[in-house]
C-alpha cells in the first residue's frame, strides 16, 4: 500500500500532451497571472518532470506566446458566424459558445478572457495585441448583430460579468440569464 501511494505522488517521467501543459498554464495564468506560469511549478502541479514540457515547447516564452495566440484565435468564431446564411442561428451559436468558454475557462479548458485582460494590464506588448484583437472582435460582433450600439452593450455587459465572476465565483451561473436576455433582445429565442 505504501509503495502505491509513493508511486502516485512521485513525479512521472512520461510526456504529457501539449494540451495538458496549455490547460495547466491557462489555469495558472488565471489564478496567479503570468508570473505563476513557470515550468517547474506547472510540472509539480501535473506530477511530471520538467523534461515533459520540453517535448512541446522550446521555453517558457513560447508557452506564454501560445497562450496569447490561442486566445487571439478565438475571434475565428465570429468570422465563421458571419459566413452563416442563417444569421439568427449564428448569433445564438456565438452567444452559447461564449458562455461555454466562459464556464470552461475557470478549469483551464479554454482561454480565459479575464486572465488575458489582467495580463494585458501588466505587459505593454500583450496590451497592444489584446487591444488589436479586441477591436477586431468588437467590429465582427457589430457586423454580426447589425447594430453597433447593441453589440457594444453586449460586449461591455460580458466584461462586467467577467469581473464579477472573478470576485464572486458563484456568479458564474448568472451567464445563463445574460444569455437568455441577449437572445431575447436580438430575437433568437429558442
Amino acid at each position: 500500500m505504501d509503495s502505491m501511494v509513493s508511486r502516485r505522488s512521485a513525479p512521472q517521467t512520461h510526456a504529457l500532451s501539449r494540451e495538458a501543459w496549455l490547460k495547466a498554464a491557462r489555469k495558472a495564468l488565471l489564478l496567479t497571472g503570468p508570473s505563476g506560469v513557470r515550468v517547474e511549478s506547472l510540472a509539480r502541479v501535473l506530477g511530471v518532470t520538467k523534461g515533459s514540457f520540453y517535448w512541446h515547447f522550446h521555453d517558457r516564452s513560447e508557452l506564454l506566446a501560445g497562450l496569447l495566440a490561442e486566445w487571439e484565435a478565438e475571434e475565428e468564431l465570429l468570422v465563421t458566424a458571419l459566413r452563416d446564411t442563417n444569421r439568427k442561428d449564428a448569433i445564438r451559436a456565438v452567444f452559447e459558445e461564449a458562455g461555454r468558454r466562459a464556464r470552461t475557462s475557470e478549469r483551464g479548458d479554454s482561454p480565459s478572457d479575464a486572465a488575458i485582460f489582467a495580463w494585458a494590464m501588466t505587459d505593454k506588448t500583450v496590451a497592444r495585441r489584446v487591444r488589436k484583437s479586441e477591436e477586431r472582435r468588437m467590429q465582427l460582433l457589430r457586423e454580426l448583430l447589425g447594430d453597433g450600439d447593441l453589440a457594444d452593450f453586449f460586449y461591455y455587459a460580458y466584461q462586467g460579468f467577467l469581473l464579477r465572476r472573478r470576485r464572486v465565483p458563484e456568479a458564474s451561473a448568472d451567464f445563463e440569464k445574460i444569455l437568455a436576455t441577449a437572445l431575447r433582445i436580438v430575437g433568437t429565442k429558442g
